[in-house]
């Protein structure tokens, strides 16, 4: 009778595991965009130095770029290096200031973040003044409180990882697809400019 449903608990596990993972929050983050750019392409490799905190959150810091990092490291075409010297790219961020509003129970967070090609030295992007904001829930009890607007500044950070993930693999991949036709004009003899002019 035990061996009978041996099958049936294994194809139960099969279900329940997933959504456990789903539950606490984890993603095969490689899985979650598909960048048609990107198929086969060797990993990019990138340098993430500690981001700079000019806020008064103890630790808000690391979080944020422990967040940044698992979303990053999620991905088959980003290889994380840990020296510059050793890498393509150097992605630089700065958390400038958070907001809490207590009594509307919602927290904001200003972010500046760059990627820059240690090749060349060029800035490939840079964003000055991006905003997070979400809302949590606001109880009679302090602790809850504060675990609640702990949570709410996690999300953001997720929120920053996501965003940041997706805008590199698609800076990533329009880079490749440009590097493909100067190739291209290159064996032909032409260039884009050229035929453009024709």
């Amino acid at each position: 009778m035990l061996k009978a449903t041996r099958p049936f608990g294994a194809i139960i596990a099969l279900f329940l595991i997933p959504a456990l993972f789903a539950a606490c929050g984890y993603r095969p983050l490689s899985r979650m965009y598909d960048i048609p750019g990107l198929k086969g392409a060797q990993p990019f490799t990138l340098y993430m130095p500690m981001w700079v905190n000019n806020t008064n959150e103890f630790g808000l810091q690391t979080s944020v770029y422990n967040t940044v990092a698992d979303w990053l490291q999620g991905s088959e075409y980003i290889q994380f290096k840990k020296n510059n010297a050793d890498a393509e790219y150097l992605l630089k961020g700065t958390i400038r200031a958070i907001d809490l509003t207590s009594s509307r129970g919602t927290v904001r967070l200003t972010i500046s973040y760059s990627l820059q090609n240690n090749h060349t030295d060029k800035m490939i992007w840079q964003d000055t003044s991006s905003v997070f904001t979400k809302s949590y829930l606001i109880t009679n009890d302090a602790n809850a409180t504060d675990s609640e607007r702990q949570k709410a500044l996690s999300e953001i950070g997720d929120d920053i990882g996501e965003k940041i993930y997706v805008r590199f693999l698609n800076t990533m991949s329009e880079l490749r697809k440009n590097q493909g036709v100067e190739q291209t004009g290159a064996a032909t003899g032409s260039s884009p400019a050229a035929n453009g002019a024709q």
